[in-house]
């Protein structure tokens, strides 16, 4: 039987429970040691009642049917609300409330709306790192300083975020500020299946794959579609609504300037330009076997992310949040994906990559201060290191495991090794020409699909950049 003391103590130990299972299994104690104390036939329960100086914190969350990430934020809130009985979270996901796959911008818009409030309906909303293309919506570059709550203010928050997320440079990426945690870092990959590369009798590299090598991969899949053309494999799988391919010529390119402060200058420069011109000769070779499917123009980036699981295609490009999208939909099958480097002219120094913002807290939401120590509390090393272990992804939340320090499978090894061999020299890859050119004439085109596509030659895609650039 439990005293008042007993009772207390395992309170006391509940709320310091990392694991989910064990809080449960603690809270189960607790009920029944309680209970024993009166006669079990005539036990009645009544329902656990919230305190009457309840506060709501609406939260906008992430990564429904994404496997292990959607509990990690589920847990997370329960978790909250149980250690702060003061507070209640009001947890929907984006696919509840307004997000519509077929519209991949429909989070932009969402996010436009709340910042048009006065009294905003939510007080946590999902920026999912998309200043640019949130600006785009409100016509105001300077919108993360009206409308977001700047963490960077907070010591606490500073204190538990990677230092090299705390610059001035850092900050750039949101006019200034730094509107939540980095929970999320990432690495982009050109993920390929197993059985399909064996399947072509080919063996791809994961690390140190040369243009050659992929342009020999490309070879292998367009002889299997000549011979076999009743059980057609897409070489690269690729989406109108969210073309991602382009990630491939850029890394290309980058390798032929072979200076991360290059890449990002976003200057027109000859040597510029002529590392482009030889990118997109090489694409033009490559060209030749077909890489998209011919119908990629009529499918949605929602439509294909099973592709690979099931073998429907060799090569597919994203990020390594992949991991988690596909154990979301077949656990079986997720050891056949592999991530693999980008091909490259030569060994380069930079990879496409980094830490984003997923959550922002309105200045104007109504439980703003409660919203806030939400977002702080995540900012723990306890999410830094299940965020590692659930997702194979480093993050930008302080932790004993805040980079993915060892490889217990083909995905933490992937991680690892882009840590160990990039370090910092990461960027935040954007399908944008000023890769190529510069901001001024980030719109204009620069022709890697066209060249991809075999629809144009490099000598004509290079013509039409000089003239339109005036160079």
């Amino acid at each position: 039987m439990l005293d008042d003391r007993g009772m207390k103590e395992i309170l006391k130990n509940i709320v310091k429970r990392k694991d989910t299972i064990l809080f449960i299994v603690s809270l189960f104690l607790l009920f029944a040691g309680g209970c024993s104390k009166k006669n079990t036939s005539q036990l009645h329960y009544k329902p656990v009642e919230a305190p009457a100086n309840t506060t709501t914190v609406n939260f906008i969350g992430h990564w429904l049917n994404e496997g292990i990430r959607e509990d990690l934020v589920r847990n997370f809130a329960r978790e909250y609300e149980f250690q702060n009985q003061h507070v209640r979270v009001n947890l929907k996901f984006p696919e509840e409330v307004f997000y519509n796959r077929e519209d991949l911008q429909s989070n932009q818009k969402f996010v436009a709306r709340m910042l048009a409030k006065d009294n905003p309906d939510w007080d946590i909303v999902r920026v999912n790192g998309e200043y640019k293309e949130i600006w785009q919506q409100t016509g105001d570059p300077n919108w993360p300083n009206k409308y977001l709550v700047d963490f960077s203010r907070f010591e606490e928050f500073r204190e538990g975020t990677l230092p090299e997320l705390l610059t001035d440079e850092a900050k750039e990426a949101w006019n200034g500020i730094i509107p939540g945690p980095f929970i999320e870092g990432q690495f982009w990959a050109l993920w390929f299946n197993r059985n399909v590369a064996q399947k072509l009798g080919i063996e791809i590299k994961q690390y140190g794959m040369t243009c050659d090598d992929f342009l020999s991969y490309l070879k292998a899949v367009y002889r299997h579609n000549q011979n076999n053309p009743d059980d057609y494999i897409t070489p690269i799988y690729e989406s109108v609504d969210w073309p991602t391919t382009m990630v491939i010529g850029v890394q290309m390119y980058a390798s032929l300037l072979n200076d991360p402060k290059e890449l990002l200058r976003k200057k027109i420069t000859t040597e510029r330009l002529n590392a482009w011109g030889k990118t997109l000769e090489t694409l033009e070779e490559m060209s030749a076997y077909e890489p998209y499917n011919p119908n990629w123009q009529n499918v949605n980036w929602g439509n294909t992310t099973a592709s690979l699981l099931n073998e429907e295609c060799l090569f597919y490009v994203n990020g390594s949040w992949m991991y988690n999208i596909w154990e979301g939909i077949d656990h079986s099958k997720v050891n056949n994906c592999r991530p693999a480097e980008f091909p490259v002219f030569n060994d380069l120094l930079i990879f496409p990559g980094g830490y984003q913002v997923m959550w922002a807290v309105l200045k104007n939401a109504p439980h703003k201060e409660e919203a806030i120590n939400f977002l702080l509390a995540m900012n723990k090393p306890e999410m830094a290191e299940r965020w590692v272990r659930y997702t194979k992804c480093p993050t930008g939340i302080k932790g004993n495991l805040t980079g993915v320090s060892f490889g217990n499978d083909q995905f933490e090894d992937f991680s690892y090794h882009i840590q160990d061999k990039y370090g910092l020299n990461t960027y935040r890859y954007f399908e944008t020409s000023s890769w190529v050119l510069n901001l001024r004439h980030e719109e204009t085109p620069i022709y890697f699909d066209e060249v991809f596509r075999g629809e144009m030659t490099a000598n004509e895609a290079m013509q039409r950049i000089n003239r339109s650039i005036g160079w």
